[in-house]
């Protein structure tokens, strides 16, 4: 379960002194405040609209930054397009099946085929990784039909900056995202999808998920993911990328008034953005109306 919600946070995340979305960044020498926002990479752009102080926020921004450039996220170099390839499919000296027990294949063949329709035989030239994020993505489509069509909310923001001649900027590039999401071992990609198929919870998983962050419980959403996140994952998936954003943010915000917009999953906890800049000199401050 563990590898399978950390695949949910990366790809995607009562109320409480942590329960808000949107934080004010001030002090610490800053001309102007700047502001950051705690995005599910699965929610429709419609849910902006009900965030307190969202629209308040982007009115006083200069630049939107995201996590990668969603923009042109689509518009892939044809050597990129090969990277994503290599990162996807088996490598030639090693076989899907062979990662596998006979009792595996058998439990995972039926776990594939109810839910893709094919079996691990037919999906053979993909990494493990790659049948989850399919299943992942079917799943979600399940969960919001819409989807498919739908704006997401880190796209909207962006895309809304662009109409209103904001600067767009990003911490990431696509093909470092492409890289942590499938920087595991083939054995660990593996156990993740037997993992999924043996608890058969995916669905429940990220409407509880999607539940939570839309009631803008950064606690909660936090304890989910400390629960699930074993502390390697939580190193690489979190904390080196908080350290990393946090200096690039420390540059950015004194030149203008800045809204990041990133997965909430990275504003609670030790190494969240929230602490991290609190400990940085800043003051941090939910927005609630």
């Amino acid at each position: 379960m563990k590898k399978i919600i950390s695949l949910s946070l990366v790809l995607m995340m009562a109320l409480s002194v942590n329960a808000q979305l949107l934080w004010k960044i001030s002090g610490n020498g800053l001309k102007d405040a700047s502001y950051i926002l705690g995005t599910h990479h699965a929610c429709s752009f419609t849910f902006c609209d009900s965030i307190p102080g969202l629209k308040e926020a982007f009115g006083q921004a200069q630049v939107v930054v995201g996590e990668i450039d969603m923009l042109n996220a689509g518009q892939m170099s044809q050597e990129e397009q090969l990277q994503l390839q290599s990162l996807m499919l088996m490598p030639s000296d090693t076989t899907l099946m062979s990662l596998f027990s006979q009792e595996e294949m058998a439990l995972i063949d039926k776990y594939l085929l109810a839910n893709l329709g094919a079996n691990l035989q037919q999906l053979s030239m993909l990494k493990p990784m790659s049948i989850l994020v399919t299943l992942q993505n079917k799943i979600l489509m399940e969960i919001l039909p819409t989807m498919a069509t739908m704006t997401g909310m880190d796209t909207y923001m962006q895309q809304l900056a662009a109409k209103n001649a904001k600067e767009v900027g990003a911490l990431e590039t696509m093909s470092f995202q492409l890289n942590l999401l499938y920087a595991s071992s083939l054995e660990e990609q593996a156990d993740a999808l037997l993992e999924m198929a043996r608890t058969d919870n995916m669905k429940e998983m990220l409407v509880e998920l999607t539940e939570v962050y839309k009631s803008c419980d950064l606690d909660a959403l936090w304890k989910i993911f400390m629960e699930q996140t074993t502390e390697l994952e939580y190193e690489k998936l979190v904390k080196t990328r908080n350290l990393r954003w946090e200096m690039q943010m420390k540059e950015m915000m004194p030149l203008q008034s800045t809204l990041f917009v990133v997965g909430a999953g990275h504003l609670p906890g030790e190494f969240g953005m929230i602490q991290l800049l609190r400990s940085a000199g800043y003051k941090v401050k939910a927005i609630k109306k």
